[in-house]
């Protein structure tokens, strides 16, 4: 093409005034394209709009539509007395026609990955698929249908009215309204007492567990974890470079007597007292209180857990691990992703006063908090009784759908499967009477679209098995329909 102020060529222009691309757009997108490929170099200059317009065979407006255009994308410049040139550096095209795929292969990529990071790709086929509705038995999941979302709305649009707070960076710690709401409702409903100061909002338990391994542990450092047990959580506690010991489980909950006997004193214990994940048992007061004097002995950090607590089924929730320790070892974790619905994204701890300046600054340093205005709702929500209202009556639906589920199982899997009814939680965890029947089990619920997890997942040992099935989010019929698939894929 010749440059700057030569002759202009215009024969690679194609315009098709029949199509259904306007011819503005078109040569438009052939001059983008021109400048992109570098037939038309940086500083060529283009003809006159008038110039163009003759040549081509189109209206002046039409020439000077498209290089407005590309004068607004960066691809052109106009500039007084010297008339219309493409810019001495222009812009990528932002053309997914033209885009180029990444040719680096796929093995170089991943060789390139830390010997965790490499786990970490093999692992990521259980990444949760993102799901418009959830199946039964998918586990974790909160009865979202049964929310007051009307409610929430007008919560949000009167917070978002009546103040400018939540456009503003707030307390890294968390909305201060929020944390004080907090700390009452656990001086209820856990026996905890605590100050608004203790509390810092996290974006969920991962957020929590991650500030947790950054500011106690050093790599090396020993932590003791359920088998099995939150293995995301586990593994962010690998991520951190702890060693982590897997500690069997009895009746009562965490059986520290069976710990390993190589294995060294541990700084950080994970538990979940107010019902396993995933095998369901409440924690006993005998072992709650063994747990908080082996932690004073050897000065180990205690990790409560408490992701589903407010869901008990047989009389008032337990008092926490946390309200049973007065030498201030254990950190209480809790979420409101379970109480309330997935995508609140907000949870919290509550730390001994000692490391509230810490942990208030890593979360500065990680995120800045969480947005203002999801904390302002949730208070709002709170500190009118709401929230008490929504957990009670979630605590009546769930406490029906486990009954339906377990008494479901046991009339159409009889003599297949195991199942405990445990006073709390939002899942049961089922396993076949022998391993084979378990296989079958397994094979049906696979063929027929039976969502479930295997226990297995949530295993380092890998010699638990099991499925586990939610019940929260699925109704009496969706329930029942369900295990009557399932049952009859097996005599398929």
């Amino acid at each position: 093409m010749p440059r700057r102020n030569e002759h202009f060529e215009f024969d690679w222009i194609q315009l098709n005034g029949e199509g259904t691309t306007p011819v503005y757009q078109q040569l438009e997108n052939q001059l983008r394209q021109a400048i992109v490929g570098q037939m038309l170099k940086p500083e060529d200059r283009v003809p006159s709009s008038r110039n163009l317009a003759s040549a081509i065979g189109v209206s002046r407006n039409t020439v000077l539509s498209a290089y407005e255009q590309l004068i607004s994308e960066g691809y052109l410049e106009s500039v007084r007395g010297s008339g219309t040139r493409v810019a001495k550096i222009p812009p990528q095209a932002f053309d997914f026609n033209s885009a180029h795929t990444a040719t680096t292969p796929t093995k170089q990529s991943s060789a390139r990955l830390s010997t965790l990071g490499q786990q970490l790709a093999q692992e990521a086929q259980w990444l949760p698929p993102v799901s418009k509705r959830p199946k039964a038995f998918t586990p974790h999941l909160p009865a979202t249908d049964e929310f007051p979302t009307a409610l929430w709305n007008r919560f949000s649009v009167e917070q978002s009215r009546w103040s400018d707070k939540h456009l503003r960076l707030g307390d890294p710690q968390g909305y201060y309204p929020l944390r004080e709401s907090i700390a009452q409702y656990m001086a209820v409903s856990r026996g905890l007492s605590c100050e608004p100061e203790q509390v810092v909002m996290t974006s969920g338990s991962q957020q929590a567990f991650t500030m947790i391994a950054q500011l106690l542990l050093n790599p090396g450092d020993t932590v003791w974890v359920e088998e099995p047990g939150n293995s995301p959580a586990n593994r962010l506690l690998d991520i951190a470079g702890a060693k982590v010991v897997p500690v069997p489980l009895d009746s009562e909950g965490i059986d520290v007597s069976r710990v390993p006997d190589r294995a060294a004193k541990p700084k950080l214990i994970s538990v979940t007292p107010g019902g396993q994940w995933p095998m369901g048992m409440t924690m006993s007061l005998t072992r709650r209180l063994e747990l908080i004097a082996l932690a004073q002995r050897h000065q180990s950090w205690i990790i409560e857990d408490d992701y589903n607590g407010e869901f008990r089924y047989t009389g008032r929730p337990h008092p926490s691990l946390s309200s049973l320790d007065s030498s201030g070892q254990t950190i209480y974790m809790g979420t409101f992703s379970k109480l309330l619905f997935p995508s609140i994204r907000l949870g919290f701890l509550i730390v001994p006063k000692s490391l509230v300046p810490v942990f208030a600054y890593a979360r500065f340093l990680q995120d800045r908090g969480s947005p203002p205005l999801v904390q302002m709702v949730l208070h709002r929500f709170i500190e009118t009784g709401n929230f008490v209202k929504h957990i009670r009556r979630m605590r009546t639906l769930y406490a029906e759908r486990q009954t339906v589920l377990y008494e479901s199982l046991q009339k159409h899997l009889a003599g297949l499967v195991e199942v405990q009814q445990p006073e709390s939680g939002m899942h049961l965890t089922a396993q076949g009477v022998t391993r084979e029947a378990e296989v079958k089990l397994i094979n049906a619920a696979v063929r027929e679209k039976v969502e479930f997890h295997p226990v297995s997942l949530y295993s380092r040992t890998g010699s638990t098995t099991g499925m586990i099935l939610g019940f929260a989010a699925y109704d009496r019929k969706s329930i029942q329909n369900a295990v009557r698939r399932w049952a009859k894929a097996l005599k398929d």
